[in-house]
C-alpha cells in the first residue's frame, strides 16, 4: 500500500494535468486503477506529425521514487528508440541504470511530475534529430522529406503523385541530392508549383525550375516514410482505454481529444456576445480579497496571463508573493510550504571539510521518510536542513534547525579532527548553539569560494555573460536564503549576535586574537562582519565599522599570504631596503587567486549591507529571497573584480580608503613586516642558512629582468 503522501503527490501531478492541459498531451485513466492510463501524445512535428501515438502508464508502488513504466501499446512505431513496445529513454532510467561519464545530470528525477515528464516525451517524439548514447545522434527528418529530379520523364513524375516513396529517388546518391540541392537553390529563376497535394501532415508541393534549355530540377515534397510506416502499424488498432476510433475508421491521425476541446470553445462566431465590446469590465466591481482568492485557485500559467491582461490582479499577485509562494514546495512529495518543514539537502566533502547544496527545496518529511539523498542534478547529500523563508514556517522549523545544525557540526568537526593537521579545538561537551551556527558561515564562506571558482572557469573559457549571471543568480539566492536563517536565528538566540560583536571588537583591538587558532577561516569572519553589521549594536561601546576592520582584516590576509607567496617566489624572504617595486609586483601576483577570493568576499558584504542594513526586513517579506537586481549588480562587481592587477585598485575595492594612500616605501616595509611576522607565528618555517646565497642570486636575476624595459 503507497503512503499517504505519495497519493497525495498522484493527486497533485494528475490535477496539474487537468487544470493544465498541454496540446498534445492526453491522458485517460484505468477507472479500477489511478496508477495506470492511457498517454496519447500528438506530435506537433517532426516524422509523427498529427499521428496520435499511445503509450501504456504504470506508476509504480514507490513512485516518484521509481520512474513510470511507459511502453508502446503496439508494435511497429518507427522509431529508432523504440523496440517493440519498449521505449528507451533516459527520461525512464535512474542514474544507476545510465552511464554517460562523469558530470551527466540527465535521466528521471523525482522532480519531474507527470506534466513535465510527458511533455518532454512529447518534445522527444516531435524531434528531428535523436541523441543515442555513445555520444552519437540519429538524423530522423522532418515530417516531410524533400528529393530533387534532374529531368524527370513523364512516368517517373507518375511515380510520385499522391506522396508515395519513390524508389528511383531511393538509388539516387545522398551526394547526388546535395549536388541537385545546391543547383536549386543557386538557381535564381522562379519556382512553378506543379502539383499540391493535401495530406495528413498538411499541404505538399511539386515544385519546378527551370535550369537551361530543355532542363529542369523537379523539387518534390514526400511524406516522411517513418509516418507511413507508424501510420500502416497503427490505423486499425483501437486502445483498451480511451474511446479512440472504431475498428472502422482509422483513429490515429489529427488532433487527439484535448486539441478538439480547444478548438471547440475558441470557435466563436463572430456575431457571438463574446465578441461584443463590453461597456464595463465586471472584474472591477470585484474588491481585492475576491481577487485574491481568485488568484490562490488559478493555474499558474493561468494566473500569469491573467495578471498580464489586468494589471490590478498583476500587482495583487505581486504584493502577496503568490507565484515565490507557489516556488516553495518539497520537489518530491510536491507539498507547500505550510505544510512541509521545509529546506536543502546538503553535502559534506570528507576531506576538504566542504559543505555544499543545490537549494532544491526538500521537505523534512521527504528526507526521513522516504530517504530522499540526491538532488534534481544526481548530486549526493547526507545531511538536511531546514531553511527559515517566513517567520511562520521559521517557528515550526526552529527545534529541528538547531538538532540539524547539531548533526552537521559534529561531522564537520570529526572531519577536522581526522583529515585537518590543525583542527579547530574545541571546549570538551556539546557545542554550544553559537558554535552550531558556524555551520551556516561555512556554508555561506563556501558559496563565494564556489561561485569564484565558476567565474574562473567561465572568464577564462570566453563563455557569454548569460552563463556568468546563472552562475550569480545561483549562488546569490544560496546566500541570501543562508543570510535570512542567520539572521532569524540571532532574533531567536540573542547571544549568537552578542557572541559575534564580541571577537570582532577583540579581533579589532588584540593581535593575539587574530591568529589561525582563534580565527581559523577569515571567509567565516566576514560573515560575522555582514551579521554585526546588518543588525542593530549589542553589548558596550560604540558601533563596530567597516572602517575599524578593514585594517587590521587586511594585514590578516596578508601575513596569511606569505606561505603561499613564498611557495611560488622563495627568493622574497631575502629582504631589501626601502622601496622595492618588485616586492610589490611579486607578492601582488604571488597573491592574486586570494586577493580575489577576499574581493569576492567583501563584495559580497558590501551588497549585502547596502541592500539589507537598513531594512532587514524586506528578507521576510521576500521569503529569503534577493531581490531581483542583485544577481545583475554581482556580475558587474565580479567583471571589475578580475581587472584589478594593482595593489591600490584592490584596496578601493575592498574599501580600505588608507590602503590608497599607502606610498611604495611604507607598503614595502608593511609586505617584509608580514613576512616576519608569519614566520613568527610558524604559518611558514624560513630557509636554513645554506641556502641563502642561492636565493639572494636567484633573487638578483629576477630583479634586474623585472627592470628590464618591456
Amino acid at each position: 500500500m503507497a503512503s499517504p503522501s505519495l497519493i497525495s503527490r498522484l493527486y497533485k501531478d494528475l490535477a496539474e494535468l487537468h487544470e493544465s492541459p498541454y496540446p498534445g498531451v492526453a491522458i485517460f485513466i484505468d477507472d479500477s486503477n489511478l496508477r495506470k492510463f492511457c498517454l496519447v501524445l500528438t506530435p506537433p512535428s517532426g516524422p509523427w506529425k498529427n499521428l496520435s501515438l499511445h503509450f501504456d502508464v504504470v506508476l509504480p508502488e514507490d513512485w516518484p521514487t521509481s520512474p513510470p513504466q511507459v511502453s508502446s501499446s503496439v508494435d511497429g512505431i518507427d522509431h529508432p528508440n523504440l523496440f517493440g513496445s519498449y521505449v528507451c529513454c533516459d527520461l525512464l532510467k535512474t542514474k544507476e541504470h545510465i552511464y554517460r561519464g562523469g558530470g551527466y545530470t540527465g535521466g528521471y528525477s523525482p522532480a519531474l511530475t507527470l506534466r513535465g515528464l510527458f511533455l518532454q516525451f512529447l518534445t522527444f517524439f516531435s524531434s528531428t534529430k535523436i541523441d543515442q548514447d555513445y555520444g552519437y545522434t540519429i538524423d530522423v527528418g522532418d515530417s516531410a522529406i524533400v528529393h530533387y529530379v534532374m529531368q524527370l520523364d513523364p512516368q517517373h513524375l507518375a511515380g510520385h503523385k499522391g506522396m508515395h516513396r519513390c524508389a528511383t529517388c531511393d538509388r539516387r546518391s545522398s551526394s547526388g541530392q546535395l549536388d541537385l540541392q545546391q543547383q536549386w537553390e543557386q538557381n535564381t529563376n522562379p519556382a512553378t508549383v506543379l502539383h499540391e497535394y493535401d495530406t495528413e501532415i498538411g499541404p505538399l508541393f511539386e515544385t519546378v525550375k527551370s535550369s537551361g534549355p530543355g532542363t529542369r530540377i523537379h523539387r518534390i515534397e514526400e511524406r516522411n516514410y517513418r509516418w507511413d510506416a507508424t501510420y500502416d502499424s497503427i490505423r486499425y488498432w483501437r486502445c483498451r482505454y480511451c474511446p479512440y476510433g472504431t475498428d472502422a475508421v482509422p483513429h490515429c491521425v489529427g488532433p487527439n481529444p484535448q486539441i478538439v476541446m480547444e478548438q471547440a470553445h475558441y470557435n466563436l462566431d463572430e456575431s457571438s456576445s463574446l465578441f461584443m465590446p463590453q461597456a464595463t469590465c465586471h472584474l472591477d466591481q470585484l474588491n481585492d480579497d475576491v481577487l485574491y482568492e481568485i488568484a490562490l485557485r488559478l493555474p499558474s500559467e493561468s494566473l500569469l496571463n491573467f495578471s498580464v491582461a489586468y494589471p490590478r490582479l498583476h500587482n495583487i499577485v505581486q504584493s502577496m508573493h503568490i507565484l515565490l509562494q507557489r516556488e516553495l514546495r518539497c520537489f518530491f512529495l510536491r507539498t507547500p510550504l505550510p505544510e512541509s518543514i521545509l529546506g536543502i539537502g546538503v553535502a559534506l566533502d570528507f576531506r576538504s571539510r566542504n559543505l555544499s547544496s543545490d537549494f532544491d527545496w526538500l521537505s523534512q518529511r521527504a528526507f526521513v521518510e522516504f530517504g530522499v539523498r540526491e538532488s534534481v542534478e544526481k548530486r549526493e547529500f547526507g545531511f538536511f536542513l531546514p531553511l527559515a523563508f517566513s517567520r511562520a514556517h521559521f517557528e515550526r522549523a526552529y527545534p529541528h534547525i538547531w538538532s540539524r545544525l547539531a548533526e552537521l557540526d559534529a561531522a564537520v568537526q570529526k572531519a577536522e579532527n581526522q583529515m585537518s593537521r590543525n583542527p579547530r579545538r574545541r571546549a570538551p561537551g556539546p557545542a554550544q548553539r553559537r558554535e552550531l551556527v558556524g555551520v551556516v558561515y561555512r556554508m555561506m564562506n563556501n558559496i563565494v569560494v564556489s561561485l569564484m571558482k565558476s567565474c574562473d572557469t567561465v572568464l577564462n573559457s570566453g563563455n557569454s555573460s548569460k552563463t556568468l549571471l546563472h552562475a550569480s543568480e545561483k549562488a546569490v539566492v544560496a546566500y541570501c536564503h543562508l543570510f535570512h536563517l542567520l539572521i532569524c536565528l540571532c532574533r531567536s538566540e540573542s547571544k549568537i549576535l552578542l557572541d559575534a560583536t564580541n571577537r570582532l571588537r577583540r579581533f579589532i583591538d588584540r593581535k593575539d586574537t587574530r591568529v589561525k587558532t582563534h580565527v581559523p577561516d577569515l571567509g567565516e569572519l566576514i560573515i560575522l562582519i555582514m551579521l554585526v553589521l546588518c543588525r542593530p549594536p549589542v553589548g558596550g561601546g560604540p558601533p563596530i565599522k567597516w572602517s575599524d576592520l578593514a585594517g587590521p582584516f587586511l594585514e590578516e590576509v596578508i601575513v596569511r599570504n606569505v606561505r603561499w607567496v613564498l611557495k611560488d617566489a622563495p627568493h622574497l624572504e631575502i629582504m631589501e631596503q626601502g622601496a622595492s617595486d618588485y616586492r610589490l609586483a611579486e607578492t601582488f601576483l604571488r597573491s592574486q587567486t586570494s586577493l580575489r577570493l577576499v574581493s569576492f568576499q567583501i563584495t559580497f558584504l558590501d551588497v549585502f549591507i547596502k541592500a539589507y542594513g537598513a531594512d532587514i526586513s524586506r528578507l521576510d517579506d521576500n521569503y529569503g529571497f534577493p531581490e531581483k537586481e542583485l544577481p545583475v549588480l554581482m556580475v558587474e562587481k565580479v567583471k571589475d573584480i578580475y581587472k584589478i592587477d594593482t595593489w591600490p585598485a584592490f584596496f578601493a575595492r575592498v574599501r580600505f580608503a588608507r590602503g590608497v594612500g599607502f606610498g611604495k616605501e611604507r607598503f614595502s616595509d608593511m609586505l617584509r613586516d608580514a613576512m616576519k611576522t608569519s614566520a613568527t607565528r610558524r604559518y611558514h618555517y624560513p630557509a636554513p642558512v645554506s641556502r641563502l646565497p642561492a636565493l639572494r642570486a636567484q633573487k638578483k636575476a629576477a630583479e634586474e629582468a623585472f627592470a628590464e624595459p618591456k
